[in-house]
């Protein structure tokens, strides 16, 4: 019971201080404009007509559009969530407590990353309410709640891991440099280049496995032949990477305590 009150007490905290951030609200606010025009322009595409007859295929295909920038905003937004604590001095506050560093990086984690995700989970919602109101087809917000969970999450929960476990050994900036560039090369460069990358493997949290392989539907990423198994491989892969790497970083920041 203790332990579940100092769990909680860290997520209560990190929810808090990050979901105060205007900085994020006003980055989703600007990127829910930029998508309602999306959604719009798109759906206002007379290649997606045949869509408006699978609810399903209307919400995953939209789920993709939704989900190419949203991911980016989270991991950048994430990445300043340790460094912050030593800059303000919380973390020589947390290290005085008796509760295993373990509890607190998932605390933290979990905290940071559902606020976080609050307004990238607003976003989607209102673009697709915009999505259910073209196609005349309410039953869409359903299924989209159905996407969001099965495509969005994991790659996020993978995203938000590396985005609150690299800044401790890596300074911020940089890693948000380098976590821009990963983006856009390991989720949408096509392997055809000739360039080495992630891309089109069941390791892109933009969840193109996951939908042509769970609701046989191509929606973004370069997935175009991806199996049932290959979805759900890409599913255990990503949420399995990302407690391995919350993992290493409580060894690490058990490490980094017991030299002070």
């Amino acid at each position: 019971m203790r332990s579940f009150k100092a769990l909680w007490g860290v997520l209560r905290y990190e929810y808090t201080m990050q979901i105060r951030r205007p900085a994020l609200w006003l980055t989703f606010l600007g990127l829910t404009l930029l998508m309602l025009r999306i959604v719009l322009s798109t759906a206002s595409d007379p290649e997606r007509l045949p869509l408006r007859s699978s609810t399903l295929s209307l919400a995953v295909v939209f789920t993709g559009i939704l989900n190419i920038l949203a991911p980016l905003a989270v991991g950048i937004f994430l990445a300043d969530r340790l460094p912050r604590d030593r800059r303000t001095r919380v973390e020589e506050l947390l290290n005085t407590m008796p509760e295993a560093p373990g509890l607190r990086v998932l605390g933290k984690y979990l905290g940071s990353t559902l606020a976080t995700l609050t307004p990238a989970f607003a976003l989607y919602m209102v673009s697709m309410v915009a999505v259910a109101y073209v196609f005349q087809n309410p039953l869409v917000l359903l299924a989209a709640l159905l996407c969001y969970v099965v495509i969005v999450l994991p790659g996020m929960l993978f995203i938000a891991a590396f985005s609150l476990a690299c800044p401790a050994v890596i300074w911020v900036p940089l890693y948000q440099f380098l976590f821009f560039g990963y983006w856009f090369w390991g989720n949408l460069l096509s392997p055809n280049t000739g360039l080495p990358t992630l891309s089109g493997t069941i390791l892109t949290p933009i969840g193109g496995f996951i939908s042509r392989g769970l609701f046989g539907v191509s929606s973004v990423g370069f997935a175009k032949e991806g199996t049932q198994a290959e979805g759900i491989a890409s599913l255990l892969a990503l949420l399995g990477i990302a407690v391995l790497v919350l993992v290493v970083l409580e060894r690490l920041l058990s490490w980094y305590q017991a030299r002070q």
